[in-house]
């Protein structure tokens, strides 16, 4: 698993950028974040990463998306913020294998995949995650039915992946969440159900740009374990 620089908290000097060098600010364990790291791994860019404590957020990172939330990409000036916004502009911006398909309908079914996961299924993983243990079992219902959809489409599409026989943009948007199904004990029920999606993300692991941003299932327990607290942890 990757080891990742420090995160710069308020009050601390933002390290310099180098001219002509890509910079992402992210948050080590930020799932939209990750989204960017896995595009620029995917493509093989030469890229930073500038991690920020999202709890005591740098000026500098206002400074550069006045939400105050990662990702963030700064190049020459060039500032650019949205987890899929910086995902496009990376695809289409650099050289490299395209992670977009080719065909104008396949990339709209691709980002109506997207789009449903975000607005569906997205939620319905934080409630499970965060549900009280009376509340479990209808939460981990709940995410089975919202995941059914998604079952449905992978077992036509996936050759293995989505994308086709190559890791596509639509696998790596919705992997950040995937990952976490894997690596939390409270969805070990929701795999158990969702036989086609656990063979997807067994094959997402054979991905180069996969296991370089994919965070470790202790090092996931430790962060999200105390993430509610004013004093949350972001170094282990």
């Amino acid at each position: 698993m990757p080891s990742y620089p420090r995160h710069y908290a308020t009050g601390e000097a933002m390290p310099p950028t180098v001219p002509g060098k890509l910079r992402l600010y992210s948050m080590q364990f930020c799932p939209f974040a990750q989204r960017a790291r896995l595009v620029a791994e995917a493509k093989g860019l030469d890229y930073e990463v500038i991690n920020c404590n999202l709890k005591k957020k740098p000026e500098w990172l206002l400074e550069r998306n006045p939400n105050g939330q990662v990702p963030a990409l700064e190049h020459d000036e060039k500032v650019l913020y949205e987890s899929l916004i910086v995902a496009d502009y990376l695809d289409d911006a650099y050289p490299g294998r395209k992670l977009k398909s080719s065909d104008s309908y396949q990339r709209a079914q691709d980002d109506l995949i997207v789009n449903q996961f975000g607005s569906k299924i997205v939620p319905a993983y934080y409630k499970t995650l965060r549900s009280p243990p009376e509340g479990r079992d209808a939460a981990v219902q709940e995410l089975i039915e919202k995941l059914s959809v998604l079952e449905k489409i992978m077992s036509k599409r996936a050759k293995p992946f989505l994308g086709g026989t190559e890791v596509g943009m639509v696998d790596l948007m919705i992997w950040p969440w995937c990952h976490g199904l894997g690596s939390f004990p409270v969805f070990k029920a929701v795999l158990e159900k969702c036989t086609t999606l656990k063979k997807w993300i067994d094959s997402m692991y054979t991905v180069k740009a996969v296991n370089a941003t994919s965070m470790s299932p202790e090092l996931l327990g430790k962060f999200y374990a105390g993430y509610q607290s004013v004093d949350a942890v972001f170094d282990f």
